[in-house]
């Protein structure tokens, strides 16, 4: 009897083992099927993250882009400007110059005539004179 007992025991002992190692790998697989699933997830949550990054990045650099060139369109109306200004002051300069130099002429004319009449007169007295003596 004691013997058979110890043969059934070991074979409860065996078949014990056997379900626990049975168990245990299929702990193993369910851990290992978990692990997976945690690890896409964090890969996917990873990858949502740098996408969102880039696109943010993207965004960003877009909008600066338009603000650059924003800028730089008032810069170039600005100069355009100042341009148009400088323009139009030196023309109203170079016009009074020219109305200047013009009258400055028109005086020198007028005292060359003006002279020549006193030099016509003062001849005509001189002769005058000389008649007279």
């Amino acid at each position: 009897i004691s013997n058979q007992i110890r043969i059934e025991y070991d074979l409860i002992l065996q078949h014990l083992k056997e379900e626990n190692r049975l168990e245990l790998e299929e702990a193993r697989e369910t851990s290992n099927i978990k692990l997976d699933q945690e690890i896409l997830r964090y890969k996917n949550e990873k990858d949502e993250a740098i996408l969102k990054a880039t696109n943010e990045t993207n965004e960003t650099i877009s909008k600066l882009q338009q603000q650059i060139i924003s800028e730089r369109g008032k810069i170039i109306a600005e100069q355009q400007n100042n341009a148009r200004y400088l323009e139009d002051e030196f023309k109203l300069k170079e016009d009074r110059m020219n109305q200047y130099v013009k009258d400055i002429k028109d005086r020198d004319l007028a005292w060359q005539d003006e002279r020549a009449d006193v030099l016509k007169e003062v001849q005509r007295l001189k002769t005058e004179a000389l008649k007279m003596v």
